[in-house]
């Protein structure tokens, strides 16, 4: 037999052509995950559709191979030399379309890195019920009648049934324990109409959809308030928020519970096993010395960023300043990376001011990150004892037109509501500060937008604008930068002109930085006299410490 003979047996056995076959069904599943999880730049370098395009090509491909697979198993031997050729010819071109698909796709996995493959590995856990349907469904119309002994078609049978049942099962009772992902995060509610806030969001998260409540005593009265709306309690989600006001938790124990929700009916429902926290005593945040927790960026990496926290010290209150993960396609990761995290660095028992980075306004879940987290705006005013803290949101670091945004962006108009409210506060003496997951709150080209929010900042007496977005760690005092620890040259942020034109102060808390490999967490400690900084990297040494008076 010759080279080209041998190879052409070897593309038309039997093994061969079931290992295509499942290599191109699941080629499709997996470049899926990959590009509804990131890769948005393959659309944008090459053009708008793309991967459409490739998608429905695997598509094709998945089921041309199929049928190949499926003729050799019933008809192998009954070839004419003709038919052979041909059958030949696109057994070949199948067998490399499935490789290239493939190679494609793991290409795509391997270069997503360690903040984006995970994610994309939930969502083809997601798909992995329809995908079992759909092989299933392929193999009893293509392979199951080539199947001649009775023997192993009841085999084949009783196992299909038994995963089915099993799947069943599953679909009906997943198989999660059901238990808190960490300590509640009690979210300070900013406040957006000119009076002084005086509620705290408590936000907890269930590992898989239930019911929410806080219970608490106060002023003798006992309270259990649920996660609800229009007395209908909600029980479809992993997130569970619930408002009160400020001086029932201040100084106060408290503890949430649960009920797992499996299903629920027009009358009726299916329900699971309750559950209850732990006591929380909460402390607040008052008097003349504060000291604030700052994290930002941390981007899926919870184990290495709370390590650096453990070395910042003892604080009162969290600043978290957002982008927590790549983006928010699924409630699980806001869950993990929002809610888990900011309950294990405040325990349940500090107070917590939430920025949205430019990540959390990416993704499915992105919409429904608000309500979520029982906010009404991501910027306002929170008051915290002496202090007065302007919480703003930069959204997108972006123009709403880019493609990353799949026409579903309009922060430029946001962040004019935005700054006219910025521009609508009165000073009124308080010792302020200003947070702004990225220092140049509007975009490049909104140049005279961010010049009136920095003038409006300088107006109403803000003494220090807190940042994070850059991955990098200065403070520039107003007119030139004191404290340079990690900063890059050459990135599109690095106008400090724009800062130093109005003095005000800006601090930039570096996070995770990624062009260094190191992670920062910060302190902002606030007193009567002024504002103390230090940052501490992962290996406990402190990189950055300078001071300033209001």
């Amino acid at each position: 037999m010759s080279k080209k003979e041998k190879f052409f047996a070897f593309m038309s056995n039997r093994v061969t052509l079931a290992v295509e076959a499942a290599v191109a069904l699941f080629a499709p599943v997996l470049f899926y995950s990959c590009r509804t999880s990131a890769h948005a730049f393959v659309d944008i370098v090459l053009f708008d559709g793309f991967t459409q395009i490739i998608f429905w090509l695997m598509i094709l491909e998945a089921g041309l191979a199929s049928v190949l697979c499926a003729i050799a198993w019933r008809y192998e031997g009954e070839w004419t030399d003709k038919g052979r050729r041909v059958y030949d010819g696109l057994a070949t071109a199948s067998f490399a379309a499935a490789a290239v698909f493939l190679i494609f796709g793991i290409a795509m996995l391997a270069t997503m890195g360690r903040e984006s493959a995970p994610i994309a590995g939930r969502s083809m856990v997601r798909l992995l019920p329809i995908s079992l349907a759909i092989w299933a469904a392929v193999f009893f119309a293509l392979f199951f009648p080539a199947v001649k002994n009775k023997k192993a078609r009841i085999a084949v049978v009783a196992s299909v049934a038994g995963v089915c049942l099993l799947g069943l099962l599953f679909a009906v009772y997943p198989p999660v324990h059901y238990r808190f992902l960490s300590a509640p995060i009690v979210v300070a509610v900013a406040d957006t109409e000119g009076g002084v806030s005086d509620e705290y969001s408590v936000v907890f998260a269930t590992s898989a959809p239930g019911t929410g409540y806080i219970e608490y005593d106060y002023n003798g009265e006992h309270y259990k308030i649920y996660d609800a709306e229009g007395g209908k309690i909600e029980g479809g989600s992993m997130i569970h928020s619930i408002t009160v006001p400020r001086e029932h938790l201040d100084g106060n124990s408290y503890k949430v519970g649960s009920m797992r929700v499996f299903e629920v009916y027009g009358y009726g429902g299916r329900n699971g096993r309750s559950i209850e926290s732990e006591t929380y005593h909460f402390k607040g945040a008052s008097g003349e010395e504060q000291t604030y927790l700052c994290v930002s960026d941390w981007h899926v990496r919870l184990a290495r960023m709370k390590e650096t926290i453990s070395h910042a010290g003892d604080y009162d209150a969290v600043l978290l300043m957002g982008d927590a993960a790549p983006a928010l396609q699924y409630e699980d990761e806001a869950a993990h990376y929002i809610v888990k995290f900011g309950g294990d660095v405040s325990g349940g028992e500090k107070p917590v001011i939430y920025l949205r980075g430019n990540h959390e306004t990416r993704g499915a879940y992105a919409s429904e990150l608000p309500g979520a987290l029982g906010l009404n705006e991501f910027y306002g005013e929170v008051r915290m004892g002496d202090y007065r803290i302007i919480v703003l949101d930069s959204g997108e670091d972006k123009v709403d037109s880019h493609p990353e945004y799949g026409s579903l962006s309009d922060y430029g108009a946001y962040r004019v509501a935005m700054v006219e409210w910025l521009e609508s506060l009165e000073n009124d003496g308080s010792k302020t500060i200003v947070l702004s997951h990225s220092p140049s709150i509007c975009l490049d080209s909104e140049e005279e937008l961010r010049d009136r929010a920095y003038a409006a900042i300088e107006r109403i007496g803000g003494s220090l604008v807190i940042s994070g977005h850059l991955h990098e760690l200065y403070f520039n005092n107003g007119s030139e930068i004191v404290n340079e620890v990690y900063r890059f040259t050459g990135d599109d942020y690095e106008d400090d002109a724009t800062y130093n034109a109005y003095g005000v102060p800006v601090y930039v808390d570096g996070g995770f930085i990624h062009k260094a490999g190191d992670f920062v967490a910060s302190t902002v400690a606030l007193n009567a006299n002024g504002i103390a900084l230090k940052a501490v990297n992962l290996e406990g040494d402190v990189l950055l410490e300078t001071s300033l008076t209001w």
